[in-house]
């Protein structure tokens, strides 16, 4: 895979356009798609996208929490068939282009000589509407538009927007079957108050690398972290404000995630690992002791346990 940056026109491609945060199973249908018709014309299939949401720039109080890092989104694209990506920054000056302009920019300085279209997708200020629109502004600038069929597999209809309100509101189940595999969050592990080893459960606070990852909703879940030896194994991870152990202070609440990873006892501190969040398993609430929360851990871990086999 070549991420592209600057213009490059070297090498004749076909191109399909969006943010594709998550990479989700309507991506990989799409990007299945591409390749074929990739084989067919003898071009290179390629993928153009965003360094951040154009949300981010256009109404920055609506752009939506991501669901992969910009380095996890471009590998997994690769991963998905893409020979090139296209990594453009959503500026001002992009954002004002149209349709026609912006086709014209893609043949022109990227060597894009057909684009397929995704199921209802839209590009350009000028958002317009049916492809034999689209179609027609191609073929005025040298760029074949195809329409790509509609995603109907597991799951659908399948959107990134569709699976962040099935994590926020803790069903990380459907949400696996959108994505095509479990949501991962990928952070290091940093110091914290080490209360959990004082009554037999000692866990990883984890920090996500992606200051805008999506943080799934707060509670107790079944889950495997990938330990920084490539090791995948059962944990047992907690989202919350830790009412039982921490002294709630106004303006001073901050979210954590622990995870408890399960028979394992390595040294993990400043190391990077991977949470994929399985199953919900309760809401987080407060407990009247320190007892009564290691009596609830322990089932808890008896849960994970039989739900991971």
């Amino acid at each position: 895979m070549r991420l592209i940056t600057r213009s490059d026109s070297s090498t004749r491609r076909i191109a399909a356009v969006g943010m594709y945060d998550g990479v989700h199973a309507g991506h990989r249908f799409l990007l299945d798609y591409l390749r074929l018709e990739a084989k067919g014309r003898g071009l290179t299939p390629a993928v153009v996208t965003f360094s951040r949401h154009p949300l981010a720039l256009v109404r920055p109080l609506e752009t939506p929490a991501l669901l992969m890092s910009l380095e996890d989104r471009v590998n997994a694209l690769a991963d998905a068939g893409a020979e090139d990506v296209v990594m453009l920054s959503f500026n001002d000056s992009l954002r004002r282009m149209s349709a026609s302009e912006f086709l014209s920019m893609l043949h022109r300085r990227f060597g894009i000589d057909a684009l397929v279209l995704g199921f209802n997708n839209r590009f350009g200020h000028d958002r317009l509407e049916g492809l034999d629109r689209y179609r027609a502004i191609g073929d005025e600038v040298g760029v074949d538009v195809i329409q790509a069929p509609e995603y109907r597999g597991a799951g659908s209809p399948v959107s990134s927007s569709a699976i962040r309100r099935r994590l926020i509101e803790g069903h990380p189940a459907e949400a696996a079957v959108m994505l095509g595999g479990h949501y991962r969050l990928r952070g290091k592990v940093v110091n914290g108050r080490k209360l959990g080893r004082t009554i037999g459960f000692p866990t990883a606070n984890i920090e996500p690398v992606e200051p805008q990852a999506l943080i799934p909703k707060t509670g107790a879940y079944a889950a495997y972290v990938v330990t920084p030896d490539g090791v995948r194994r059962k944990a047992m991870v907690n989202i919350g404000y830790r009412p039982t152990v921490d002294e709630e202070q106004a303006g001073e609440r901050r979210i954590a995630i622990e995870a408890h990873i399960i028979d394992y006892s390595g040294y993990i501190y400043d190391e990077e690992v991977m949470v994929e969040f399985v199953d919900y398993l309760r809401p987080e609430r407060r407990f009247e002791s320190t007892d009564k929360l290691k009596s609830q851990l322990a089932t808890d871990r008896k849960n994970v346990v039989k739900m991971l086999g």
